[in-house]
């Protein structure tokens, strides 16, 4: 990639935005939805009611399932607390994003839609979900913990389903060959927890830096999921409201 191709891509990749960024305070701004957007409100709508059914199996406490917007915004996937809300965005998104993704795919379109439609419309439903229930739940950790609980909580979730290991292992396929357009943003000598944790406001604006931890984090998910239990998962974050109680 030559200097001009690296400064497009980077301008580009500022309209992506961690999922509990901006969004999550209230200020995106609801696009005009499209056709596409009624089947991705029922697959999401299905899953929100899985993952409350499973929590719900696992504990006997119902907490009240999030409501499902699927709009394109700037912010893309996000779950909001003040509205118990999860917002969920469909391919085409706005240019930029489309850019974006282009770029990461090295200009392939096919490729480029199914990683955006395989990260968002499937895998990051769970992962918001998860942001959901740890939420709900009193666990308060760290960012850099949160964002690999939140996808541990998705692996897990999803290998309940049978098919899962192939779409996963797909999944993991096209974030290998994203990140190898992304560079480590991590400055020595720091290591990228402290990094993360330190300098999360300023990485949750630059989609070029954030992208690159949120990948590594969804792909480490992914190679463990042999040792992720969604049950134990969930029993584990229960008990933080458990050890918060007076």
């Amino acid at each position: 990639m030559n200097a001009r191709e690296s400064l497009h891509l980077k301008r580009s990749l500022l309209t992506w935005i961690s999922v509990c960024g901006l969004a999550c305070l209230g200020l995106a701004q609801d696009a005009p939805t499209s056709p596409d957007a009624a089947a991705i409100q029922a697959d999401v709508g299905h899953a929100v009611a899985a993952y409350a059914a499973a929590v719900l199996e696992v504990t006997g406490v119902a907490d009240p399932a999030p409501e499902v917007v699927v709009r394109n915004t700037p912010y893309l996937a996000h779950y909001s607390p003040q509205t118990n809300r999860i917002v969920i965005p469909y391919w085409p998104p706005q240019e930029s994003t489309v850019t974006f993704f282009l770029a990461l795919m090295d200009g392939n379109e096919a490729l480029a839609e199914e990683l955006f439609r395989e990260l968002f419309d499937w895998f990051l439903v769970a992962h918001e979900l998860t942001h959901w229930l740890m939420i709900a739940r009193g666990l308060e950790v760290d960012h850099y913990m949160g964002e690999a609980l939140a996808n541990d909580g998705a692996v897990a979730f999803h290998s309940l389903f049978p098919g899962s290991e192939e779409r996963l292992l797909r999944l993991d396929a096209l974030l290998a060959a994203a990140l190898g357009r992304l560079p480590d943003p991590t400055p020595p000598p720091l290591d990228p927890m402290t990094y993360f944790n330190a300098f999360y406001p300023s990485l949750a604006g630059d989609p070029s830096r954030y992208g690159y931890y949120q990948f590594r984090f969804i792909r480490d998910s992914i190679a463990r999921r042999d040792e992720l239990s969604f049950a134990a998962f969930v029993t584990d974050v229960s008990a933080a409201e458990v050890d918060a109680e007076p």
